[in-house]
């Protein structure tokens, strides 16, 4: 049980910094409840995450990661822990 939680908050700990970096991207993320899995698309020159209100955090950090992972390293500032992330393929 105290793993579990500890895991949990780690995934949401994770959120936060994955959430700031996309914003900080230039990456819009849309939270609704849409029942449905979500995804990411192109709309013009941006990069969209959509994902239900009531998806785990763990699929939310997919997302976004995955949506992190489509922009160029080069141009975009990535904080260590999520460079280790992209770099490891987690």
């Amino acid at each position: 049980m105290i793993a579990e939680k500890k895991r949990q908050r780690q995934h949401k700990e994770l959120f936060a910094l994955l959430y700031e970096t996309a914003c900080n991207a230039g990456i819009e993320i849309i939270e609704d409840r849409i029942n449905r899995k979500g995804g990411i698309c192109r709309l013009e020159n941006r990069l969209v995450v959509v994902y239900d209100a009531n998806a785990p955090v763990q699929e939310r950090n997919r997302l976004i990661l995955d949506a992190i992972s489509q922009m160029n390293p080069e141009y975009v500032y990535l904080p260590p822990r999520v460079r280790e992330i992209l770099e490891k393929g987690e």
